[in-house]
């Protein structure tokens, strides 16, 4: 095999294990999402400031939001982790099928995972414009909708507003390590208005 070949084949192994890292579980069965924090109030962010992960629930009346997720905040290096070692809580799950968490920033120290409906006034940032995505039981969602997608299990997206003729944004599939933690006051904040 010519060395050009041997590149191109090197190039080609590499480039289908990361793209397979990214978009699977690690081999330990965890799913970690990281990301960078954009403090827009240059303001330090408070030593008591926790990170969790707050499922949207719209499927029935009323909507609800759950918490289930916890990671950490790298003051140092401007960055966060979270990681999901199971799947999410049937309560967690829009028809018992589709999770939507976006990861928020609070210092209400109140909140437990678990929580339904957790009080917003200890929040301090959240990830406006990425979502993790956790699917399963596709067959009982509507399709086709965006969430095709996306893969069984968990993955990460990002927002994709809404052409005029539609009313929801939805979500494209995208790195786990892309994601940025919005720290400002929610007003400030665009979310994705998926529901």
């Amino acid at each position: 095999m010519g060395q050009r070949a041997r590149l191109l084949f090197a190039t080609a192994f590499v480039t289908t294990v990361t793209t397979a890292c990214e978009n699977s579980t690690d081999p330990a069965g965890s799913f970690v999402v990281t990301g960078h924090i954009d403090n827009r109030t240059q303001a330090p962010i408070p030593a008591n400031a926790r990170l969790l992960a707050v499922w949207g629930v719209s499927a029935g009346t009323p909507d609800y939001s759950y918490v289930f997720g916890e990671g950490t905040i790298n003051r140092l290096t401007g960055t966060f982790r979270i990681r999901f070692d199971q799947t999410p809580p049937i309560k967690a799950l829009n028809r018992g099928a589709l999770g939507v968490a976006f990861i928020i920033a609070t210092t209400d120290q109140s909140v437990q995972v678990g929580d339904s409906s957790p009080s917003w006034t200890g929040a301090i940032g959240i990830t406006g414009q990425h979502a993790v995505i956790f699917i399963q039981n596709r067959a009982t969602l509507p399709t086709p909708t965006w969430v095709d997608a996306f893969d069984d299990g968990y993955s990460v997206g990002v927002g994709v507003k809404a052409l005029p003729s539609e009313v929801f944004d939805t979500f494209a599939p995208t790195s786990r390590s892309s994601p940025v933690l919005i720290i400002d006051d929610r007003a400030n904040i665009e979310v994705v208005n998926w529901t």
